[in-house]
């Protein structure tokens, strides 16, 4: 890699979360997507922000898909900014400062690791359409940022030997040295895009198997006769199998069984299985003097992730925060005029969670609990709920959510970028996932009807139907304790 590659590198890593200036960005209608208090956020700061992960979706994706992801990213970007914008400020009104030592240490270690020239430097920068003065302000933010946060997050987070301890005793299986289990399955494959006569074809022949092998037939006898797996030959013998060498879906089949139990015709992404389990060897269970530091490194990483949850959302909500910005809109016209989600800077709005109804279970394994996750990425949510139980409607209503934390169930002004990612969870699948509604969604929808009292609306999947609340307050609350924040 060339030095002017790495630095490109250094410098993009560097300035993650910063909006930067481009010499090449195409014209935009300049505007204003969103206010923090008297601080306003522009369009071209959150085009400038996100166009290169845009350029990339770009040649990817194309039509729908492209405008989908588009959209998740922009209203990534905007949360990105407004985060960034109430942490300068809280960095200001702590009176948390960079010393310019610090500042010129941080980027002449950019410059020395590449050995480059501050003139070479300043060549980079202006081709990617930066001033080194922009350039150093940016680095002043992000140390600013890390500064306030490492004060009010990392600093305030602590495992104690107690916590560690309860960890270990509650999650026994998770410190164990290698449980196998010996299996043979009978396995008749689908995929995706297969027409259903198919698929139906296949989990036709599994009941069959099933049934034979429920009869009295020797379960190798028949693998060799009807499975469609390279193992069949050896009676579908696969082996010994530990956690984690087969996918999520089979793996849960394998070790939800007793020894000698065959399993009913499972559908996992790969087909249909029918699993027997000839043997276990129980693994060794590990000592806590030898986990008790990789249990506290997970333990302090999850407290601090909730930690600056609550922090983002208590300097949210001792703010004013404003949005203009729709990207569905903005995608139809650059200088399209877009009315404020939140028409009120004043106006905190509450969507209060009182209903969710699943349109149908998996047939496969059966109902069981749901449960929702909280962000804008389905795999690295900010938050999961606790699991919940369907009547036999497949709905939970409010007496079943009220049990929940507030946080769970109640959405003070939701960030746009975020969403609520539903799943299923039963004994074979615990992480069956059911669908998203974005927050974007939610607050569009309210503001074409500002007077409604309830909203209603599905998941992408049309799998799961959410009933919201709405309350609307004129005020300003400033929020000292965790516990009350609402989102």
């Amino acid at each position: 890699m060339s030095p002017w590659a790495k630095c490109f590198a250094l410098c993009a890593a560097f300035l993650a979360g910063c909006a930067t200036a481009a010499s090449a960005a195409p014209v935009t209608i300049e505007r204003i997507v969103a206010k923090v208090d008297q601080e306003i956020i522009t369009l071209s700061e959150l085009q400038d922000l996100v166009k290169e992960e845009v350029s990339n979706l770009a040649r990817v994706y194309k039509g729908e898909e492209f405008e989908r992801r588009r959209r998740e990213m922009e209203l990534r970007g905007l949360d990105a900014l407004v985060e960034n914008k109430l942490i300068l400020r809280r960095a200001k009104s702590m009176g948390v400062t960079v010393g310019e030592s610090e500042l010129e240490q941080a980027v002449s270690s950019v410059t020395d690791r590449n050995r480059l020239t501050t003139q070479d430097f300043r060549k980079y920068l202006a081709s990617q359409g930066m001033t080194l003065e922009t350039y150093r302000e940016k680095v002043r933010e992000r140390l600013l940022v890390r500064k306030v946060e490492s004060l009010d997050v990392a600093l305030r987070v602590t495992v104690s030997d107690d916590e560690i301890a309860a960890y270990y005793k509650a999650n026994p299986d998770l410190y164990r040295e290698g449980e196998e289990r010996r299996v043979q399955q009978i396995f008749f494959p689908t995929k995706e895009g297969m027409p259903e006569p198919e698929v139906e074809a296949q989990r036709q022949k599994a009941a069959a198997a099933h049934k034979e092998v429920g009869g009295g037939a020797d379960f190798g006898e028949t693998a060799k006769k009807v499975s469609q797996d390279p193992a069949a030959a050896q009676g579908g013998n696969l082996g010994f199998i530990k956690k984690g060498e087969v996918f999520p879906e089979f793996e849960a089949i394998i070790f939800s069984l007793k020894e000698g139990e065959v399993s009913q015709p499972m559908k996992t992404r790969a087909g249909f299985h029918i699993v027997k389990l000839l043997e276990i060897k129980r693994g060794k269970a590990i000592s806590l003097e030898s986990v008790s530091s990789k249990i506290r490194d997970q333990l302090a990483e999850e407290k601090r992730a909730k930690r600056r949850r609550e922090w983002i959302s208590e300097l949210k909500r001792a703010s004013f925060l404003e949005v203009h910005f729709d990207p569905q809109v903005q995608a139809v016209s650059a200088g399209a005029t877009v009315d404020p989600l939140f028409r009120d800077v004043r106006e905190q709005v509450t969507f209060k969670l009182v209903g969710v109804r699943l349109a149908r279970s998996n047939e496969m394994v059966g109902k069981d609990r749901l449960f929702w996750a909280y962000g804008a990425n389905q795999k690295d949510p900010r938050w999961k709920s606790e699991k919940v139980k369907t009547d036999d409607k497949l709905f939970v209503g409010t007496d079943e959510i009220g049990v929940l934390e507030k946080s769970q169930r109640e959405f003070v002004n939701p960030d746009p970028s975020a969403s609520l990612f539903f799943f299923e969870h039963n004994y074979l699948l615990p992480n069956a996932y059911l669908g998203r509604v974005h927050f974007a969604d939610v607050i569009k929808e309210f503001s074409l009807k500002p007077n409604v009292k309830k909203l209603s609306l599905e998941t992408d999947s049309k799998r799961v139907r959410l009933e919201f609340e709405v309350k609307v307050e004129k005020t300003r609350s400033i929020v000292a304790d965790p516990r009350e924040i609402g989102q």
